[in-house]
C-alpha cells in the first residue's frame, strides 16, 4: 500500500519524458518568442474513457485557459489549477499542473493535468490564434478498502483566443 505520496506512474513517465525530450526537439526555450499570452476557449475532441477509470470520477476542463509567458516561461491556470511550462522557438509548449494536497491523500478528483502542443497565429485581419495538442488528466480515487485507484484520460484540444 502507499501512502499517497508518491506520485501515479503516468506522472513519473510525463515529467521523466519532459525533462529528457524537452517537448520542443530542444531543452531550450524560445528566444524569440510568440505572443501566446491570453485567454482560450477550450474544445476537447472525443476519446474514450479507460476501463481502469471506472469508479474514478473523470471530469474534463471547463476553461477557459489563461496564459501568460516571461520569457520562454508559460504559466497558466485552467479551473483553478496552476500551470507551468516552456514555450519553445517551433511554437511548441508544454504545460504541468498538479493539485494541491493529492500527492498527500487530498481530496479524489484531478490529480494532475498537462498540455502539450502548438502555438498558431491567426492568419489575416481576421484570423484567430489557436493552441492546438493534446491534455492529459490523471484522476485518483479511493476506494472503500482505504487503497486509491487511478487512472489516465487523454484527449486532443482545440483552444480559440478570445
Amino acid at each position: 500500500m502507499t501512502s499517497g505520496r508518491i506520485p501515479s506512474p503516468e506522472l513519473a513517465a510525463l515529467l521523466v519524458s519532459l525533462a529528457v525530450a524537452g517537448c520542443g526537439g530542444s531543452s531550450q526555450g524560445c528566444i524569440q518568442c510568440s505572443p501566446v499570452d491570453g485567454r482560450y476557449a477550450l474544445e476537447f475532441g472525443t476519446g474514450m474513457t479507460p476501463g481502469t477509470c471506472q469508479g474514478v470520477t473523470v471530469t474534463l476542463p471547463q476553461g477557459p485557459l489563461e496564459l501568460t509567458r516571461q520569457g520562454s516561461e508559460l504559466t497558466g491556470t485552467l479551473d483553478g489549477l496552476t500551470l507551468r511550462g516552456t514555450l519553445y522557438e517551433s511554437n511548441d509548449f508544454n504545460l504541468l499542473g498538479s493539485s494541491v494536497g493529492s500527492m498527500d491523500g487530498g481530496t479524489a478528483g484531478l490529480e494532475s493535468e498537462s498540455l502539450t502542443g502548438r502555438y498558431v497565429a491567426g492568419v489575416g485581419d481576421g484570423g484567430v490564434d489557436r493552441l492546438i495538442g493534446d491534455w492529459q488528466g490523471n484522476y485518483f480515487a479511493s476506494t472503500s478498502t482505504g487503497s486509491t485507484r487511478r487512472c489516465s484520460v487523454t484527449r486532443p484540444f482545440t483552444a480559440t483566443r478570445q
